[in-house]
């Protein structure tokens, strides 16, 4: 009887075709695990920006009432657990560079508050500061720390809230309001967080 196996052809055929399969599995799966973090990591800052709101309700910060005024609040005093876990991509959150931002686009008798997101992770992944209606996966940056067009403005305070004036937040150019003669007035930010601010969780 006569032993029956494959020819050297035909291994040959069928390390071929494994080899095209594979070239073009990997990548796709390697495209869809990536979309997926980037799906969490903006589901995660949507969480946080809904932990600040739950805690402003609660009256822990304050808010704020002229339309120059801004408060900021780090992850890391986020009333959160999940601002003690890594981002989706693996890194641990830069405080000072991972924050929710409000500001008042009412009225000081009728305010009108907007939210807005910033965080970047020790992987150097990022989404710049944006307000909560825009947060998507397309704002996320890779390599934000070699890319000199993003800029996520270092900010850190006090958990008692620290006062501070800037004469420019990046983020929110198009919502800084301007004098008579059309020059931007500064804004004065109250900022919340740990003393831990300039580490990373």
């Amino acid at each position: 009887m006569k032993n029956k196996g494959f020819t050297l052809i035909e291994l040959l055929a069928t390390i071929v075709i494994l080899g095209v399969l594979l070239s073009i599995a990997i990548p796709k799966v390697t495209q869809y695990i990536i979309n997926t973090k980037k799906d969490s990591f903006v589901d995660e800052g949507k969480i946080f920006i809904d932990s600040v709101k739950k805690d402003i309700t609660s009256e822990i910060y304050n808010l704020p009432i002229l339309d120059n005024d801004v408060t900021i609040i780090t992850f890391d005093v986020a009333s959160l657990d999940k601002a003690n876990q890594k981002s989706p991509f693996g890194g641990n959150y830069i405080l000072n560079k991972s924050y929710v931002a409000v500001i008042n686009v009412g009225t000081g008798t009728d305010p009108k508050y907007k939210y807005f997101l910033a965080a970047q992770d020790s992987k150097n992944y990022a989404i710049p500061l944006t307000s909560e209606d825009k947060l998507q996966t397309n704002k996320i940056v890779a390599n934000a720390k070699n890319k000199m067009e993003v800029t996520i403005q270092s900010l850190c305070g006090t958990p008692e809230g620290f006062e501070r004036e800037y004469t420019e937040i990046s983020g929110l150019n198009d919502f800084q309001p301007v004098d008579e003669d059309g020059n931007k007035i500064s804004w004065n930010a109250v900022i919340y967080s740990s003393e831990a601010c300039n580490g990373e969780l």
